[in-house]
């Protein structure tokens, strides 16, 4: 057993070092296209073709995998103050339900979302010659991240090895 929480360890290392230093890429990628046509129309006064098309699906990309990066890190939306007040077996039986309702519907999205990217195969952006299932398929690759995190958040959970207060968002107080 020591051997398989070892791989799982350096799996979720590596996971985490590959997602932030995609996420950070595609950000700064991001921000420097946009200041570029930014400039390029208000200054040299040429827009450039790509300048709504290729932001905007770099963004839908940036969104789904940065929300399993949100996941991984536990930095997504939560509401805590009920479950705070809760008894620790009764917080653990409820962050293992609500871990698994978040991995099932990750699961689904994941499954019709790689239906949806693979109906993009083929098919070209318009102004940049990318192809569109790069950017349709961070939706499939980033449901699927978080069904895994949050699978394995489970079983962390019920055998106790993930401590409660590391689940919940930090407190105000």
């Amino acid at each position: 057993m020591a051997i398989l929480e070892m791989l799982i360890d350096r799996l979720d290392r590596a996971m985490q070092a590959a997602l932030t230093a995609l996420v950070i890429g595609v950000a700064a990628t991001l921000l420097v296209l946009l200041n570029y046509a930014v400039f390029m129309r208000f200054v040299v006064n040429a827009s450039v073709g790509w300048a709504e098309e290729l932001p905007a699906n770099m963004l839908a990309a940036l969104t789904f995998i940065g929300a399993a990066y949100l996941t991984r890190t536990n930095e997504h939306l939560g509401f805590d103050s009920v479950l705070r007040m809760l008894a620790p077996p009764l917080q653990r039986l409820v962050l293992a339900f609500n871990l698994t309702l978040m991995s099932a519907f990750a699961g689904l999205m994941a499954y019709y979302g790689t239906f949806m990217a693979l109906g993009y195969q083929g098919r070209m952006l318009i102004s940049v010659d990318l192809p569109m299932i790069l950017f349709r398929g961070a939706l499939p690759v980033g449901a699927a991240l978080i069904a895994v995190i949050c699978a394995l958040r489970v079983f962390g959970v019920l055998t106790g090895r993930v401590r409660l207060d590391d689940l919940m968002p930090e407190s105000d107080a």
